[in-house]
């Protein structure tokens, strides 16, 4: 089977990447096509073609790929490279639309309107179209899904446990966290109004608790949220680390006693999936994606995102049962491994492929 990927990027945190072109690695022939310039090595075994961000030089690899090449399988991964895709094999080319999956990365209440037309259009283009979830599938307007509905289909996001497996053999004695910091909390996701870092540090303002909070992800509110952290009290050390790689960050994970997502709005986390198998206890704020997830409840919390008070009462429960929730670290990686494997995910996606 030969496949080509199109996605804006292929970074640290690109899903299209870590999770789509590194798990089907070795059993179909990959080509993977972004709009903007690569900031990781490309796997040797996948073919990469990538823009400098420009749509005009983005068109023209594609036309370049598909005249050149013939692929089993288009996958899109997101609504503009979508529509580049569709403006590049028209009219000779057309038929390539029967070979066209479309998958929808995020829940559509939280996409931008601009995004949300574009996803539309592609969405109607496709021959397929999955949803990273059932909560981002019933996240579509009636009216989106009376047009696409019958070509939808929901497939559960999944995680690579055994690189998490293999990264926590080898980072035995790296730490990221000060030994002394009492407990240890890592929030990752870029740094903007929907990942609502904010409402983390408005509480930990109003408490005396002896915390380490480690943000990863960089974005609009970085210094925002750096300049209001500086007026909070000493017990609580906060560190902003920027983007790290996927690595880097499942380290952080394994050494952090909490994870932490107060987000209004997801598609369905990956780093939720890989913080609960890496042994974190989980504070989320109450959205569906979130629920959909739903770890053991002797591993979580959910809390309103906009209540300071359930966020303290959170953090109080967590650093008055610390050595306890160390001590049960695995218990939430078996339902992890179970339910939200990439392989199980990966292995949805291959029949899709097929019947394409």
């Amino acid at each position: 089977m030969r496949l080509l990927r199109l996605a804006n990027t292929m970074n640290a945190t690109s899903a299209p990447y870590n999770q789509f072109s590194l798990g089907f690695k070795g059993t179909i022939v990959q080509t993977f096509c972004s709009l903007f310039k690569p900031d990781i090595l490309s796997d040797k075994d996948i073919n990469g073609f990538h823009g400098d961000g420009s749509i005009f030089k983005m068109f023209k690899l594609i036309k370049e790929l598909v005249k050149k090449n013939e692929y089993d399988v288009v996958h899109i991964h997101s609504g503009l490279t979508g529509i580049i895709f569709i403006i590049a094999i028209f009219p000779i080319r057309i038929s390539l639309l029967k070979k066209t999956v479309f998958t929808l990365h995020n829940s559509w209440n939280v996409l931008k309107l601009r995004n949300q037309f574009l996803n539309f259009i592609v969405m109607l283009a496709s021959n397929k179209v999955c949803t990273c979830g059932n909560s981002s599938r019933d996240s579509l307007p009636k009216i989106i899904n009376y047009f696409v509905g019958k070509k939808t289909k929901a497939i559960v996001n999944g995680f690579d446990y055994q690189r998490i497996d293999g990264i926590e053999l080898k980072a035995e004695n790296k730490r990221h966290f000060k030994k002394s910091s009492e407990v240890k909390i890592v929030y990752i996701g870029a740094l903007n109004n929907k990942k609502n870092q904010i409402a983390l540090l408005k509480s930990v303002k109003l408490i005396n608790m002896s915390l380490e909070i480690i943000f990863l992800g960089d974005g609009a509110n970085r210094n925002v949220l750096v300049n209001y952290s500086k007026n909070i009290s000493s017990s609580v050390k906060i560190n902003f680390k920027g983007i790290v790689s996927r690595d880097i960050a499942i380290e952080h994970m394994l050494e952090a006693d909490v994870c932490v997502s107060l987000s209004k709005g997801e598609g369905l986390p990956i780093a939720v999936l890989e913080a609960m198998y890496a042994g974190c206890f989980m504070i989320l704020s109450i959205i569906k994606p979130h629920k959909e997830v739903s770890p053991p409840a002797k591993r979580c919390l959910f809390v309103n995102s906009s209540s300071e008070d359930e966020i303290i009462n959170a953090l109080s429960f967590v650093n008055n049962n610390i050595e306890n929730i160390r001590a049960n670290r695995k218990h939430s990686k078996e339902y992890a491994k179970r339910n939200f494997s990439a392989t199980k995910m990966l292995f949805e996606y291959k029949k899709v492929y097929s019947a394409l």
